[in-house]
């Protein structure tokens, strides 16, 4: 159309630079807004955030989401399919963090983005909801209005409307600010760009990470392979006897890793959840109606009455109506109760997952579309193609004696889709098959075998058993054992109850026990990630002290939700108590591996003679022989597990020895290396100026991450959501 329908639509160009896909909806509940008119705070001046000062405004955040809600849709092929709500208000959050946090890094760092690299930027990467606005009717891009309006956004507004449709001004406004939006998004992202280049020239370590000496090792080893015979020495081969582990060593391994014990803030809950389940009164009153209908259908005493009863049903049950229908679109399941029915009959009752279900059929006619459907047996060709096709032959001569197709099918096909249901492939149109398989179908009679036909995944022997079906158009009732808003409220004022004896100092588990509910407890968790995949409750944990309280609030898979924050840890060292089972049980480990040492040199003294080390396996079973090929020096070793000293120490060592004890980071393992893989010198060379930029990039790729990791850590970011959204 023109502009207006454009203008409409959300632009992706920032949201595909970040690619990022955003989906969800927000929801201010009447609680929460009542609570902002009694402050007196307005919504267009609503803060749900602050990065380091800067506030985040309640109305960008919720416009941001909706513009996604809506191109979400726009691009779902099913309207009826869900959209995780949860998951796009943090990816709309998460995007406007990161926007903020690299515009004040950019300005600490002197990048300034210009108009005219913005203007650079549009020019070289337009948009297209707006290419599609400044688009003439016969399909060409208007380059030179475009670039007249972007450096000014306002002007924009003028332009609006000038195909002569009635544009609002309410319309316009809102095309000129989301222009306005997308040329801040452009101007972060430009920013992030700049930084990533800045930090790319000023990072020193990026020459001596990407050195040739050490692209050089890195190539090779990335690129070399090693076959060895590997016999394992574990500790659980040893005795571990009286092993005791003392306060003082525990101590003292604790004092000397403290650096790896750090830890993010945590939270720990106490929660009681109210699954969202039909009672038996509710499944009671389902139980009613579905006999109610039955018994109905059932005293109807011709066709015509008892499909009169149905369609009064339909209005009263909210029941559905499917026009006609090719049967390659119609469930499988569906049309195995629709496909002998005469017209008006009805198939039911059934209990189908979603319910008791009722099926009629209102018609029939000739399908529109040419509708094949049809049973194969497949023969792969592998290495052998005269015998694949000689093996064809055979089995068609089977057929034509007399012999079932799909036994033969379920017999013969190599095809794991369909061999087990005799070949069946369904029904299906032109252009969803391969071309040879297609063109031999639909040039096949009803009944008719043909083959074999040569395709990309070997030879078909087809059998056509039905072609250009009839389109259906039929009705379905299905009566759902659904929870009531009875059953519903009864457990929110339940819910409700428990949490004001929490707030009045009541005990959990008191009070659970004494209600016949059961109390859970969460572990230690961190603000890193959403706990129950809500971040209301994640970021609510954090805000309240020990002891308070986490009202009701109703959560997608667990139902109702009442909480209570039970212990919280300061972000720091994690004490000694906490890490101490941890500790005590390397400490264990170590001592264990220890006392491996003296056997795994026992079996070496007997063995170092030896041609074969798998001859050394032989005189003792009980140990573990692996034979490992194409080993990578990685750490991964199949049947062990990773362990980087193991193949590290298998790439240093000469072929054919065997080789004394290696500790590993596990085991012991006395190793012997067959053969290896290098990649000749030549090869090395040539391909190392590219494997240079290759790590380089990565390397700075890395770094920037790094940096932005730690910039978003020492950041101060509030998160003030909770007042405005509970389900989030």
């Amino acid at each position: 159309m023109g502009t207006l329908s454009n203008i409409r639509k959300i632009s992706p160009y920032a949201l595909g630079l970040f690619a990022i896909i955003f989906i969800g909806y927000m929801v201010l509940s009447d609680a929460d807004i009542s609570t902002l008119i009694r402050s007196g705070e307005s919504l267009q001046n609503a803060v749900v955030g602050k990065v380091n000062g800067e506030k985040i405004l309640y109305t960008d955040y919720e416009d941001r989401v909706r513009a996604q809600i809506e191109q979400q849709r726009a691009q779902m092929q099913d309207p009826n399919q869900e959209i995780d709500e949860s998951t796009v208000r943090q990816q709309v959050w998460d995007q406007l963090v990161d926007n903020l946090l690299f515009k004040q890094e950019a300005k600490k760092m002197g990048i300034v983005v210009t108009p005219d690299e913005i203007r650079d930027e549009l020019i070289e990467n337009p948009p297209d909801y707006l290419k599609k606005s400044f688009t003439d009717s016969s399909g060409k891009f208007l380059r030179d209005i475009y670039l007249q309006l972007i450096t000014n956004p306002e002007s924009y507004r003028n332009y609006l409307g000038s195909d002569q449709q009635q544009v609002s001004e309410e319309e316009k406004t809102q095309a000129v600010n989301q222009l306005r939006k997308d040329l801040s998004e452009i101007e972060s992202v430009l920013a992030r760009n700049k930084m990533f280049a800045h930090l790319q020239t000023s990072v020193g370590m990026f020459n001596s990470i990407a050195s040739p000496t050490f692209a050089k090792v890195k190539y090779v080893n990335q690129n070399s392979s090693m076959d060895a015979k590997i016999l394992v020495i574990s500790p659980k081969n040893v005795n571990p006897e009286n092993i005791k582990i003392s306060e003082s060593e525990i101590q003292q391994y604790y004092n000397a890793h403290k650096s790896f014990y750090k830890q993010e803030a945590q939270v720990q809950l106490k929660y009681i959840t109210f699954p969202l389940k039909p009672s038996k009164e509710d499944s009671a009153r389902a139980d009613k109606r579905a006999r109610e209908l039955d018994e109905a259908l059932k005293n109807a005493k011709t066709v015509e009455e008892r499909d009169s009863i149905f369609n009064i049903k339909m209005s009263e049950l909210g029941g559905e109506t499917f026009d006609y229908t090719p049967v390659n679109k119609i469930d499988p399941e569906v049309y195995k109760y629709l496909m002998f029915l005469p017209d008006k009959y009805i198939a039911g009752p059934l209990a189908l997952p979603e319910g008791i279900t009722y099926y009629k059929l209102d018609g029939r006619r000739p399908s529109s579309q040419e509708i094949v459907r049809a049973n194969h047996i497949l023969i792969k060709i592998n290495n052998n193609k005269d015998s694949a096709y000689k093996r064809a032959l055979e089995i068609i001569k089977e057929i034509k004696s007399g012999k079932d197709f799909t036994i033969l099918a379920r017999q013969y096909s190599q095809d794991p889709g369909s061999a087990q249901n005799g070949g069946d492939l369904g029904y299906f149109g032109r252009g969803q098959m391969v071309k040879p398989f297609e063109d031999a179908v639909f040039s096949a009679k009803v009944g008719e075998v043909v083959g074999p036909i040569e395709t990309d995944f070997g030879y078909h022997i087809i059998k056509v058993y039905e072609k250009n079906p009839e389109e259906l158009k039929y009705s379905k009732i299905t009566i759902k054992n659904v929870i009531s808003n009875a059953t519903k409220n009864a457990l929110f004022r339940e819910s409700y109850s428990i949490s004001k004896q929490l707030q009045d100092g009541g005990n959990i588990d008191t009070i659970a026990k004494r209600l016949n509910r059961v109390v859970n407890v969460t572990p230690y968790f961190t603000q890193e990630r959403p706990i129950f995949n809500s971040w209301y409750i994640t970021n609510k944990a954090f805000d309240l002290d020990v002891g308070e309280v986490i009202e009701p609030i109703e959560l997608k898979y667990y139902g109702i939700f009442v909480g209570q924050v039970v212990g919280k840890k300061k972000a720091g060292i994690a004490s000694l108590e906490d890490k101490r089972d941890e500790i005590e049980a390397k400490l264990r480990d170590k001592k264990l591996l220890d006392m491996a040492k003296s056997q795994a040199e026992q079996i070496y003294a007997k063995v170092k003679s030896l041609q074969d080390l798998e001859q050394a396996w032989q005189m003792d079973t009980t140990l573990k022989f692996i034979n490992a090929t194409g080993l990578k020096n990685d750490g991964k070793v199949q049947g062990i597990g990773n362990d980087i000293i193991l193949t590290q120490k298998i790439f240093d060592s000469p072929i054919g020895q065997i080789l004394s004890p290696i500790r590993g980071e596990r085991n012991y393992y006395i190793i012997q290396v067959l053969n290896k893989q290098i990649p000749d010198a030549q090869i090395v060379q040539a391909n190392l100026d590219n494997y240079i930029k290759q790590l380089t990039a990565e390397a700075a790729k890395s770094a920037f991450f790094s940096w932005y990791t730690e910039v978003k850590k020492s950041a101060k970011i509030k998160d003030y959501r909770s007042k405005y959204y509970k389900d989030f």
